[in-house]
């Protein structure tokens, strides 16, 4: 196995076979002496990579090719790029639950003398109420 200052090593290419693994960090600095720098979306994960370090090390050596002889994590949200997921599609709510909702939300907020104030209230009750209501029906 070669050495870690000789050549170039992907390390990252090398993490990323790693799989679910090496979610949440990323390697970003391999020194002399094979001490791998390893980037960390968060303390908790610096503190999972830490308690398996002696296993990702040598498989993250194996798969790059190079002698490695710790992980080194750190926190450096700012250099890690975090999977992006699709956003769940909105619910639909059932217009009987829409109109109990906000009739119910009128009701409760009757008492309020700002009308902007008032009105935002009622609305943000009123889709509670409804997708909860939708919720209770369904299930």
């Amino acid at each position: 196995m070669a050495s870690a200052a000789v050549g170039k090593v992907d390390l990252a290419a090398a993490w990323r076979e790693l799989g679910p693994r090496g979610a949440g960090a990323i390697p970003i600095r391999v020194s002399r002496n094979g001490v791998v720098t390893i980037a960390c979306a968060d303390a908790m994960r610096a503190q999972q990579i830490l308690s398996d370090a002696d296993d990702l090390c040598a498989e993250l050596g194996r798969l790059a090719g190079i002698s490695l002889t710790r992980l080194d994590p750190v926190i450096a949200d700012h250099a890690v790029a975090l999977p992006e997921f699709d956003a769940p599609a909105p619910k639909i709510i059932s217009p009987a639950a829409q109109k109990a909702a906000t009739e119910a939300a009128q009701g409760m907020t009757e008492g309020i003398e700002d009308p902007a104030l008032r009105d935002a209230i009622a609305r943000a009750a009123a889709g509670a109420i409804a997708r909860r209501w939708d919720q209770t029906r369904t299930t």
